[in-house]
């Protein structure tokens, strides 16, 4: 299993654990290659964390990291582009991103090699850990995100609960079973079943502490396994459906998230920089077009 890495921002941090935020998305590394960053300021160049409007610095006294198994049906796509149009076309490379970014498809730090990643946005695998590492160069676990229907636990921090239990169903793994289909965790032997209301008492859900409805079967009960991916076009940008909910005045307004890796085109359509390379807007859904719905199926369910 490989277990990928990256440095998440304090606001990030607190959504975590203070109001069950369960997303990740972004440049990320995997953990290996940066075992050696065991201090702020190691991290800081580990991830390349100088991006304008960053809210890292070198010389903080701790930064927060996510480490999350790398699940089948994540999208990553190797960093490669450039700073500007002219650089990313000598590259070849889909990015258009701004310094540290390189365009190379690493890291720009001394001594080390470490590829980096984007990840497209999804949920948090099962079994990630929030882990805050401190100047005096320790190590803490301050979160676990146990499944979709637990959501986080921590053993020294107090950890919120969502304020609205509601699941997305355009990202995390979708399964078949007794009829339906339901968001879930999909582990080695078994599969975490979870719903956000209170289902018939004879399908055996248990309510946890963040209000949904969980239940464990076995992986020879279910159907179909995949993960949704709603793709569209927004002011002629690609993005992604992760949430939808219903418009006070009827019809529904969607999250979409940018998958076109060009920040100059993000940003001058003025996207939220939730952090780099990672952008996002909140429009109604009637205003995104060439919708597609596919499955994401890897090899080993289909």
């Amino acid at each position: 299993m490989t277990v990928m890495q990256k440095a998440v921002t304090p606001q990030m941090s607190a959504a975590y654990l203070e109001s069950g935020y369960d997303r990740v998305a972004g440049f990320v590394v995997r953990a290996a290659d940066v075992a050696w960053a065991t201090s702020p300021a190691a991290v800081f160049e580990a991830h390349g964390l100088a991006f304008p409007g960053a809210p890292f610095r070198a010389d903080m006294e701790h930064v927060d990291v996510l480490r999350f198994p790398a699940g089948p049906t994540m999208r990553f796509v190797d960093a490669t582009g450039g700073t500007d149009q002219r650089t990313r076309e000598l590259t070849g490379g889909p990015f258009v991103d701004r310094p540290p970014f390189t365009g190379l498809g690493f890291v720009a730090v001394a001594d080390h090699v470490v590829p980096l990643s984007w990840l497209e946005h999804t949920r948090i695998p099962a079994g990630s850990e929030l882990v805050r590492i401190g100047r005096d160069g320790s190590s803490t676990v301050i979160g676990r995100y146990v499944d979709v229907g637990h959501g986080w636990t921590s053993d020294v921090a107090t950890v919120g609960t969502p304020r609205d239990p509601r699941i997305s169903r355009f990202v995390g793994h979708l399964v078949e079973w007794n009829g339906g289909h339901l968001s879930a965790d999909v582990l080695d032997d078994r599969a975490v079943l979870a719903l956000d209301g209170e289902p018939r008492a004879e399908l055996g859900f248990t309510r946890t502490a963040i209000g949904r409805w969980r239940r464990e079967v076995p992986l020879t009960e279910l159907g179909e396994r995949f993960e949704l991916h709603v793709s569209g076009r927004w002011n002629g940008l690609e993005v992604r459906l992760v949430d939808q909910w219903p418009a006070e005045n009827g019809g529904t307004v969607s999250r979409a998230f940018y998958t076109g890796h060009d920040a100059d085109l993000a940003e001058g359509l003025r996207l939220v920089k939730v952090d780099a390379a990672a952008y996002e807007v909140v429009v109604p859904t009637e205003n995104v077009v060439d919708v597609v719905p596919t499955q994401l199926i890897p090899q080993g369910w289909s």
